[in-house]
């Protein structure tokens, strides 16, 4: 995600008298349904068994998601329209059944309005409350059993507050700017705000996005880009995700984008999206993908995904899923450094609940500090320094890095604070264990979601040590460990 405030960072490092800078702060009508996909009314689950998860349900944010369904894939033919700022979709979802249920409940965004749904091809008569919706089985699903549903809708989407106190994720989810252009991130959530979702990251699923926008536009997803077709007056963009992807990964954006073409480690095809007016900018940016991509595969072991991209979205920063989308004021390649290594942490091996935010964060801070101090000839070492220096002041903050609270989400102590943990590792065990270790549990665990108590156990196995004290030491204690 977007980095946290760095004020107080910058500010010792400046007295510290450090030659390399520190990156910048990351701070309703009815219409036309887009074209859907072959129908297939059966639950082909064999299809999409790469989409399959234990959902759980969240300690922290308990509305959203649905730890009674496991959503496989995801069809979405979304139409935007700029003019009049309406989207129109046909969102298709393989699923299976949990545990038994005889409804299937999702979220989705109160201003869109549904126009029809089916389950197995067959109608069904919803009920849409706040930001849920609510379809009734026509027969009761037994657990393992599956079904595909349809949702066909349109509106105007908007945003959902996340009542959150960092300002810069305070409104999540769909967004529209100047002229019709349009985004959207979310993280914890707000998928929902655009298309029907089991919107929790222990949902992960497949997807195929079809995106219809003006001739002269682009529409941009997560996933790996398979062209665009015009008809007419509109251009279709279709983009398909291979490897499960969680809701908060997800990726939306209309624009006047032009596409530029790169090639990452082993020839990885690499798309940049970008306004004209930014390319002077952002491209230079942009073309240092590929450096940083070898230079992380050096620590972390081989990109985990068959492609990559940087859309030039209108604010904010994220990792979205092969598509890391940056606002202008976080176009900046420490910041690139640090979306791309969550493809490793976050993407690739995703937490199973976001008490465990820090198992994105810690290790995306600690690899763009590292990244950060070779380009410029330093050493982390000064960054630990001065960062911990900050550490009691973040937990009083925003309570310990593993139990912060629900208001706090991406507070600056689930970044600096684990990244401080894993040096400490690194000193106990050295840089050749530490680096297997960092190469060793996303390859390992690769498009699965974990936790702490996975990590805990799979480092005591992996390097012979009991770190478990290190560990919860650093996530738990409310003040800096000694």
């Amino acid at each position: 995600m977007r980095r946290p405030l760095l004020l107080l960072l910058i500010l010792l490092l400046a007295v510290q008298g450090c030659s390399a800078p520190v990156p910048a702060v990351r701070q309703a009508q009815s219409a036309k349904q887009p074209v859907a996909a072959a129908q297939r009314p059966e639950a082909d689950l064999n299809a999409y068994e790469e989409g399959r998860s234990q959902p759980v349900k969240d300690p922290l944010y308990p509305a959203y998601g649905n730890p009674a369904i496991d959503v496989l894939h995801y069809d979405l033919a979304l139409d935007w329209k700029p003019a009049s700022r309406i989207l129109t979709g046909t969102a298709k979802l393989t699923l299976r059944a949990v545990k038994p249920v005889s409804h299937v409940t999702v979220d989705f965004g109160r201003s869109l309005k549904v126009d029809q749904v089916t389950v197995n091809g067959t109608g069904a008569k919803p009920r849409q409350t706040v930001d849920d919706l609510s379809i009734p089985l026509a027969k009761p699903m037994k657990a393992g059993e599956g079904a595909v549903v349809t949702v066909r809708y349109h509106g105007r989407p908007r945003p959902v507050d996340a009542k959150q106190r960092r300002k810069d994720i305070s409104m999540l989810g769909f967004h529209t700017g100047e002229g019709g252009r349009a985004w959207a991130l979310q993280e914890p959530f707000g998928a929902f705000t655009w298309f029907p979702v089991n919107d929790h990251p222990s949902d992960e699923a497949l997807y195929d996005v079809a995106i219809t926008v003006p001739k002269g536009w682009s529409g941009v997803a997560h996933g790996t880009f398979k062209g665009k077709a015009t008809k007419g007056r509109t251009s279709t963009f279709r983009w398909k995700s291979t490897d499960p992807v969680a809701s908060y990964l997800t990726v939306f954006a209309a624009d006047k984008f032009r596409m530029y073409t790169d090639k990452g480690p082993r020839g990885i095809p690499i798309t940049y999206w970008i306004r004209p007016q930014d390319v002077a900018k952002t491209l230079p940016v942009a073309r240092r993908m590929p450096e940083i991509m070898k230079w992380l595969e050096k620590k972390l072991g081989p990109y985990p995904f068959p492609s990559a991209g940087l859309v030039a979205t209108s604010d904010s920063g994220m990792e979205t899923q092969q598509m890391i989308a940056l606002g202008p004021r976080y176009m900046e390649p420490s910041v690139v450094a640090h979306e791309l290594a969550h493809h490793w942490f976050g993407d690739t091996v995703t937490p199973r609940t976001w008490r465990d935010l820090w198992l994105n964060e810690g290790f995306a801070m600690y690899f763009e500090m590292q990244w950060h101090a070779d380009d410029q000839g330093g050493s982390i070492d000064t960054y630990i320094d001065n960062i911990r220096r900050m550490d009691a002041e973040l937990r009083r903050e925003s309570g310990p890095p593993g139990r912060y609270r629900p208001d706090s989400f991406g507070q600056s102590v689930v970044y600096y604070c684990p990244a401080i943990m894993l040096h400490e590792i690194r000193e106990r065990l050295g840089d050749k264990k530490f680096f297997a270790m960092t190469t060793a549990w996303p390859q390992e665990h690769r498009n699965t979601t974990q936790d702490r108590a996975s990590f805990t156990k799979w480092i005591n196995q992996h390097t012979g040590r009991d770190l478990t004290t290190l560990i919860d030491t650093w996530l738990d204690s409310k003040t800096t460990p000694r």
